[in-house]
């Protein structure tokens, strides 16, 4: 079987133009179908897989290695949510499958990223487009699971609901423990009023997590009983897992964005002060500072680079303060940290020297610097940065992870532990914050809980080992595993929009022997430094 990479696209809240279903049924299971359920895919090579390969040209396999690059590039940019560059990415890898003459067969699946790219922007010029993509699919990508998923799911949410239901249909004919297709399944039946083939598929689904635990629980067993003859033991003492150093969070250059406006560059200025004349060369820099915020984020960084040169120019000949001067600096270093040209690369470090002391009194610029230091290879510069961005807000978690990256890079596992302590405690408070916020509507007005504005909770159950794990484990919805080593495994599940719905959840398993069980919470695909237990 084919290796897949899945990260769930996860999503804040289904917009008022996002079609969406969420029932609840008996037992406290949600039956739910929406943007939320759609999956990430990344495997390039089955484009080729599907494509006529004789007869190729040496220009046309030119051009499929520089799809297959974009096209990966494509899902690394949607497993970040960076949807809207993913689409570039994508259009450039069909452009390019096209020019090598692929069958299209094979160009099923840049059209179906394309589609769901689209979608995931949530922008409605751009799902307006998500039809289009759907009806250049061909019948052969429904040989393909999870690709037949997506497009089930994505012809859900453009209103095509039968259609949806029968590719569900078809899923769990293809695997019938692909147990969340029964879920999305139900959900379509129930929006089209079908009620009685939503209980249909419900029942199906607990005959097959039945006839799965049943297996597993046969497997273990044998499995058991090889393991104890063998050591002529009749008893398996419990694998301890050895505790491992702290990893940390490589500091990544993507994560580079630029902040602010026209306005809030500004901030320390005193507009009545300046004559007419002045003014008017300030807004001209501050429309130009707006063009190369948007640009730099687009990813248009050349471009970047000349918007916010000119706009120190026009804020040098409104004098404006040195401060103000950096603000625009820091951006400017960002834009050639960021570009293509190796030559701009060595521009950042003198701009960096010039910097006001004041700008490391803003927590996202600083965090920036500490990018740009360490892509310069400066780690001690980066670290300190890094530790005043925890200064500013001790709640910064993703600090403290860098923080612990770059002292393991360093060989220095004190400090790295030290960093590590001080993302659990303070990632605890947080935590305890967000639990009162939840449960009271309170809302503390320092603290910055955006980072879990839309995540989606999970419940992880516990570690355990092919011979210990619970009867059960495997009826839990939206299960998932992870391996540890030494026949050990992490079993994650639920799939909720809210902590209240987990916490619901981590109440029932923690009553039925999971003692270890805590929420966890995902945002954008991507394990958030929340964690809660009962």
């Amino acid at each position: 079987m084919r290796n897949f990479i899945f990260l769930i696209a996860i999503f804040a809240f289904v917009t008022s133009h996002s079609k969406a279903t969420n029932l609840l049924i008996d037992d406290d299971v949600v039956i739910s179908i929406s943007q939320n359920d759609l999956i990430i895919i990344s495997d390039v090579s089955i484009v080729m897989e599907y494509a006529k390969t004789k007869g190729l040209s040496d220009r046309a396999l030119e051009q499929i290695k520089i799809a297959d690059e974009a096209y990966e590039k494509g899902v690394q940019l949607m497993q970040q949510s960076d949807n809207e560059k993913a689409i570039i990415s994508f259009k450039t890898a069909f452009k390019n499958y096209k020019r090598a003459k692929l069958n299209d067969d094979a160009l099923n699946f840049p059209n179906l990223q394309l589609a769901l790219s689209h979608q995931l922007t949530n922008d409605n010029r751009n799902q307006k487009k998500v039809v289009r993509y759907l009806e250049l699919v061909t019948k052969n990508v429904e040989k393909e699971k999870e690709w037949l998923y997506n497009l089930a799911i994505l012809n859900f949410l453009n209103n095509n609901e039968n259609l949806a239901a029968e590719q569900l249909e078809a899923v769990i004919k293809l695997d019938k423990n692909f147990f969340k297709a029964y879920g999305n399944l139900a959900a379509v039946y129930q929006s089209i009023n079908e009620s009685k083939k939503s209980d249909k598929i419900l029942n199906k689904l607990k005959y097959a997590q039945s006839d799965l635990a049943e297996k597993k629980r046969k497997e273990q067993l044998a499995i058991a009983k090889q393991k104890e003859k063998a050591k002529d033991s009749n008893k398996i003492d419990k694998i301890k897992i050895k505790s491992q150093p702290p990893k940390g969070i490589n500091i990544d250059p993507i994560s580079l964005v630029a902040k602010g406006d026209g306005k809030t560059v500004l901030r320390n200025e005193i507009i009545t002060e300046f004559d007419d004349r002045l003014r008017k060369k300030i807004r001209e820099g501050q429309e130009l500072y707006d063009q190369g915020i948007v640009l730099f984020n687009s990813g248009e960084y050349s471009l970047a680079i000349k918007a916010f040169k000119s706009s120190l120019k026009k804020f040098n000949q409104a004098k404006v303060s040195q401060l103000t001067l950096s603000y625009v600096n820091a951006n400017l270093a960002m834009s050639y940290f960021r570009s293509s040209e190796k030559r701009d690369k060595k521009k950042v470090s003198p701009i960096l020297d010039i910097l006001s002391k004041k700008v490391y009194d803003d927590r996202d610029l600083t965090y920036n610097i500490a990018v740009m230091q360490y892509g310069l290879g400066n780690k001690e510069k980066s670290i300190d940065l890094l530790e005043q961005c925890s200064s500013i807000d001790k709640y910064f978690l993703m600090s403290y992870q860098n923080q612990v990256a770059i002292h393991n890079e360093l060989d220095d596992l004190k400090s790295a532990k030290r960093a590590f302590k001080n993302h659990e405690k303070y990632k605890n408070e947080l935590t305890e914050v967000y639990k009162q916020y939840v449960r009271t509507g309170v809302k503390n007005n320092d603290l910055d809980l955006s980072f879990l504005d839309g995540a989606i909770f999970r419940v992880a159950l516990g570690n355990f080992s092919e011979f210990n794990m619970p009867i059960d484990i495997y009826l839990h919805d939206d299960l998932i595993t992870i391996p540890l080593g030494n026949d050990f495994y992490t079993f994650i599940c639920g799939n909720y929009d809210t902590f209240k719905q987990a916490e619901y959840y981590l109440a029932k398993v923690s009553s039925n022997g999971y003692d270890e069980a805590f929420i966890i919470a995902f945002k954008n695909g991507i394990r958030t430094d929340f964690a809660s237990e009962f």
